[in-house]
C-alpha cells in the first residue's frame, strides 16, 4: 500500500533542488599496461573465448616465438597468471563516476 501526498502550489511557487555530489576515483587512462602487453593479453583472452586451454595457448606462443612481457617462454602457469593478474587489474581500476551525498528539496 502506498501514500501519496498532493501539494498545491501558487503560480510564483518556486521549487529547488540541492543535491551535493562528490566526484571520486577518476582515472583518464586506467589501463597501465604497454601496447605490448595489451596486445599479448587481448589475443590470450580472444583464444580462451574460442575454447583453447593454457596449454594449447602456451604452446602457440611458444610455436611462434612469442616472449612474455619479461622475455621469457610460456607456460600453461604463466597464461593463467597473466589472466587472474589482468582481472584483478582491471578489478582494481573500476573507477565511480560519484556518489549522491545528499539532496534537499526546498519549496519557496
Amino acid at each position: 500500500m502506498s501514500s501519496y501526498r498532493r501539494y498545491t502550489f501558487s503560480k510564483n511557487t518556486s521549487i529547488k533542488l540541492k543535491i551535493n555530489y562528490k566526484i571520486t576515483k577518476i582515472k583518464l587512462n586506467p589501463y597501465s599496461y604497454s601496447q605490448y602487453q595489451k596486445k599479448l593479453i587481448d589475443k590470450i583472452i580472444f583464444l580462451r573465448e574460442c575454447g583453447h586451454t593454457y596449454k594449447m595457448i602456451s604452446q602457440y606462443f611458444n610455436q611462434i616465438n612469442i616472449l612474455s612481457f619479461r622475455g621469457k617462454r610460456f607456460s600453461p602457469s604463466l597464461v593463467l597468471e597473466l589472466i587472474k593478474n589482468y582481472n584483478r587489474h582491471l578489478e582494481k581500476n573500476k573507477s565511480k563516476l560519484g556518489e549522491i551525498i545528499s539532496s534537499e528539496l526546498v519549496y519557496e
